[in-house]
């Protein structure tokens, strides 16, 4: 490989800048499934919406999105029907 630096030692740094990154990639993607910061962002979303049912209550919808795995919540809030 092309390398603009001179030196044997200076060239042997290079590399070990490079071996450093990738031995970092392997242990982020061993610990969370991602091996760069920004594929790691990438992997987890959120959404959360509210509505207004019908009978004037209201209900939260929750999404979280991680990998292959999709898991939801819903709330709805209904009025105490004895008041």
């Amino acid at each position: 490989r092309r390398t603009w630096l001179r030196g044997r030692d200076n060239i042997h740094k290079r590399y070990l800048i490079h071996v450093a990154g990738y031995n970092l990639g392997l242990i982020m993607r061993l610990l969370t499934g991602a091996g760069t910061p920004r594929a790691f962002q990438d992997r987890l979303s959120a959404c959360l919406a509210a509505v207004i049912l019908p009978n004037g209550s209201p209900m939260m919808l929750l999404i979280v999105v991680a990998g292959d795995q999709t898991p939801a919540i819903a709330i709805s809030l209904e009025p105490d029907p004895l008041d």
